[in-house]
């Protein structure tokens, strides 16, 4: 999914508008039409933050780089992840791996 597509569909989740979504962001409604559209990018990283805050999504989400749509999530693994040992870390790259592999095949 690009971004024009997954920040369209977010911003239909939350029952916003274009003009709500505008200035909800600080940026014009028109801009948030040409951004839905395709036929513009933010060019200012403060505007992604700020609809990745608001729609409480990672970037990488709204970027359409991930389908792992919370951030507070990632953080937590990644919190986590970094308490373990190298043992245990790789244990858990493995079992990841095994449950990929066990998604592909259903």
């Amino acid at each position: 999914m690009t971004f024009s597509e997954r920040l369209r569909q977010l911003r239909q989740e939350k029952k916003m508008t274009q003009a709500a979504l505008g200035q909800a962001i600080d940026i014009s409604p028109r801009m948030i039409s040409f951004y839905e559209s395709g036929n513009h990018f933010p060019r200012d990283e403060v505007i992604l933050k700020r609809l990745a805050d608001l729609f409480a999504v990672s970037m990488d989400y709204l970027m359409g780089h991930s389908e792992l749509r919370e951030e507070s999530s990632l953080k937590r693994l990644c919190g986590v992840y970094k308490e373990l040992s190298s043992s245990d870390r790789r244990t858990v790259m493995d079992f990841m791996d095994f449950l990929l592999e066990k998604s592909k095949r259903a």
